[in-house]
């Protein structure tokens, strides 16, 4: 349990491991602070959760060890990631003692957020109590994610050394790393060798083994997986989909419904993820009946829909180019949605461009920015439209509307972007439109020297020899590159021909 007990009592909070904090597992507490957590999240894109913890402590609410522990794995199931280290984080500051487990746990966090070398370093840095079976499958599990074939296998050799490879994660760890790097050949093998050696497969094991054969494009031995699943055990709904998937890429529309259809009856519906994968893949067969009626299930599960469900929705119905509806469930979530999500407008947004509906789409965006909710998804669909279609003016008047549109702080855009409008200019030897465009840079604190060398070169190519921009992006480029005034390039601002 959480050490520091006599400043625990200060604060009027119960760490003891007996009667209560059992009973809290089992009661509404649990559910509330992790909802609590949820709602502090969702008001805003930087916020922590050890602000929240520290307030349910001033409210002297009793904690455990066990709450904390099943938010952690809440939230890591909903992918919130960053949220889930820092509540580890904060829990080992107020003295939680975490077991194997929960450094495993800790150590794929840390891989997913702070890269491979930040999880070596925190596995070489526990001590060697809690390097066991769990924490060394979890490092083998980061190099799978990371796609590290031989540094896996070194590891695995090692854990069979040790004799510490007798867990079913240790063989899926595995298998997962033959899969993501290229060797589903080996996944096979692996699978008859956790077997020989009396471990039983899971729902997960299953799932490598069929996505083996789907990756050889030999659906006749996935098939025959999912047969012989299905005479032993209750199929998992994801495994029916990841067939449905492959059935509807070789246009096998009426073998997908069917297997999609034994998604549905083994799925549990009070659970979101498959409700969104059934939306989807309906979507993909092109099944616009099937999509309205998962739709209206959906609803009648789910006492309210979340912004995510509004959004796979509405990419479903776009997919099926079904643009009455689209609209209509737009104005749905427009008249109930509690928190704004602009990634659904800028699903509408795409659907106005594609139909060349231009009017529309802009009015939308200077709704969006006029109430502080466009961001940078929706200045890229703007941006590459208009220089799709070389609607020049138009493209420039986006990116001048830039730093209204993105709220992310120095926002840069991407380079490959960048690099389009560039090659724009200089190609048609567009002089004043290059000029446009890097004052727009500037402005965006992002007039690199690719761009201001570009710019010399439309210039020059157009033949002007003495640009109005030169003075102040000269002076400032060469105050930053700390170039001389006699080098080649700043000879444009004098009026030189190179």
């Amino acid at each position: 349990m959480l050490r520091a007990a006599s400043a625990a009592a200060r604060r009027g909070i119960s760490f003891s491991p007996g009667r209560q904090a059992r009973s809290l597992l089992h009661s509404a507490a649990l559910g509330y602070l992790y909802a609590r957590l949820s709602a502090h999240l969702a008001s805003s894109p930087s916020a922590s959760v050890t602000e929240e913890l520290d307030r349910w402590l001033s409210e002297r609410r009793p904690l455990s060890e066990q709450q904390l522990v099943v938010c952690v794995r809440r939230l890591r199931k909903f992918t919130h990631n960053k949220h889930a280290l820092q509540l580890m984080d904060w829990m080992e500051a107020h003295g939680a003692n975490l077991h194997d487990g929960l450094h495993a746990i800790r150590l794929d966090l840390v891989s997913k957020l702070n890269g491979i070398q930040a999880a070596e370093e925190y596995f070489w840095s526990l001590p060697d109590i809690f390097r066991s079976e769990r924490t060394y499958s979890s490092l083998l599990n980061s190099y799978a994610e990371h796609r590290m074939a031989d540094k896996g296998l070194e590891l695995y050799a090692n854990m069979k050394a040790m004799n510490i490879v007798s867990n079913i994660m240790v063989y899926n760890n595995l298998m997962s790393l033959y899969l993501k790097t290229g060797q589903p050949e080996k996944i096979t093998t692996t699978f008859w060798e956790m077997q020989e050696n009396g471990i039983q497969p899971n729902n997960f094991s299953y799932y490598l083994l069929t996505e083996r054969y789907l990756m050889m494009n030999d659906m006749e031995s996935a098939e025959k997986v999912l047969k012989e699943l299905q005479m032993v055990k209750k199929v998992p709904w994801s495994l029916y989909t990841t067939i449905a998937n492959n059935y509807i890429k070789l246009q096998q529309f009426d073998k997908a419904e069917l297997t999609l259809k034994k998604a549905e009856e083994v799925m549990d519906k009070s659970e979101i993820s498959p409700w969104h994968y059934l939306l989807s893949l309906y979507a993909s067969s092109g099944n616009l009946s099937e999509v309205n009626r998962i739709w209206k299930s959906l609803k009648a599960a789910f006492k309210k829909c979340s912004n995510r469900s509004y959004l796979v929705m509405l990419l479903a119905l776009k997919k099926l180019d079904d643009f009455d509806s689209l609209q209509q469930i737009f104005q749905e979530w427009e008249s109930s949605h509690e928190r704004y999500d602009m990634r659904i407008p800028n699903v509408i947004i795409q659907a106005y461009l594609d139909k060349g509906m231009i009017d529309e789409a802009e009015a939308m965006r200077q709704r969006a920015m006029a109430e502080g909710h466009s961001g940078a998804k929706t200045f890229y669909l703007f941006v590459e439209f208009y220089l799709e279609k070389t609607k020049i003016n138009e493209a420039l008047e986006v990116w001048r509307d830039a730093k209204s549109m993105v709220n992310t702080h120095n926002f840069v855009p991407a380079k490959e972007v960048v690099n389009r409008f560039l090659k724009h200019f200089e190609d048609l030897k567009d002089a004043d439109g290059m000029e446009m465009f890097c004052e727009c840079l500037r402005k965006l604190d992002c007039l690199d020297t690719e761009a201001f060398e570009a710019l010399v070169r439309t210039f020059v190519s157009a033949g002007r020899t003495n640009p109005s921009i030169a003075q102040w992006v000269l002076a400032s480029y060469l105050q930053e590159t700390h170039l001389s005034i006699n080098s080649p390039i700043s000879q444009l601002g004098s009026g030189k021909n190179n």
